[in-house]
């Protein structure tokens, strides 16, 4: 059902873009122990790449300042992994983008990866707690992971965002336009599984939800409607410590430029510092 995200290719990029990307942090990852400071994970959507974050990264690491270092973990179709990039002996928030070689997986298949990862990220650089942001089905997958995969041995989701993220589906057959409601229209097979596996999630968990709202008129941002975008709130409301919703109008609020949008920059880094 959340392949038809597939269809919509104006937000996604060649498969060379990848490659091409991750080659800019080819350098050696160093040793470090990130356990004193919160990483930040980053989780692209279908058909995404390593580009489907680089705008946003570099924003933040410039405009506020509160994060250094940033490093590429590319999950490889046979789940190995191989780490791009730099970190300093003593980096401060550093992201850490999760890149699936086979970006089209679905949505069970990308959580165990970022299960694998997370368990590599603790055993390598002793991760002990960490910040996490999915765009699109990569908030699905991080909704996974958190509901289905966490132990108390792993590394802590401390805040989690979800940008654009469809949790009930794109039809209108499931999604009215408002943001005002109870309820969503009907909800999916998929949501009403994350609602009811809610409480798996970590209690002290923070979570913020982010749609686009591309004509201000409730409908959508282009491609997921804002009523599933926000059906996060059946999911979150009453099972985590903190949620919180922001709804981004206007031409910026286009799915794929979601994460290209300086307005949820701000949103963002309001949240994750």
């Amino acid at each position: 059902m959340w392949r038809k995200l597939a269809l919509f290719g104006g937000c996604f990029f060649l498969a060379v873009a990848v490659f091409g990307s991750i080659r800019a942090y080819s350098a050696k990852v160093k040793d470090v122990d990130l356990s004193k400071t919160t990483p930040i994970l980053l989780v692209h959507g279908t058909h995404g790449t390593a580009n489907s974050f680089n705008g946003m990264i570099a924003r933040i690491m410039s405009t506020y300042g509160k994060s250094t270092d940033r490093v590429i973990v590319l999950v490889q179709k046979d789940g190995t992994l191989e780490y791009q990039g730099t970190l300093s002996s003593k980096p401060k928030n550093p992201f850490i983008q999760v890149v699936f070689e086979n970006n089209d997986a679905p949505i069970d298949q990308e959580a165990e990866w970022i299960d694998t990862v997370m368990k590599d990220l603790q055993k390598r650089y002793n991760v002990t707690q960490y910040n996490a942001i999915g765009h699109s089905n990569g908030g699905l997958a991080l909704t996974t992971y958190a509901e289905k995969l966490v132990d108390d041995a792993a590394p802590r989701m401390e805040k989690m965002v979800v940008i654009g993220t469809p949790f009930n589906d794109l039809d209108t057959d499931y999604n009215a336009a408002t943001t005002d409601f109870m309820d969503v229209k009907k909800r999916t097979t998929e949501l009403q599984t994350y609602i009811e596996e809610n409480g798996n999630l970590d209690a002290n968990l923070k979570v913020l939800s982010i749609a686009g709202d591309l004509d201000g008129d409730s409908v959508s941002d282009g491609v997921v409607p804002v009523q599933s975008a926000l059906a996060s709130r059946l999911i979150f409301d009453d099972a985590v410590a903190d949620y919180s919703e922001q709804v981004v109008t206007g031409g910026g609020a286009q799915h794929s430029d979601l994460h290209e949008n300086t307005t949820v920059d701000a949103i963002v880094a309001g949240f994750v510092y």
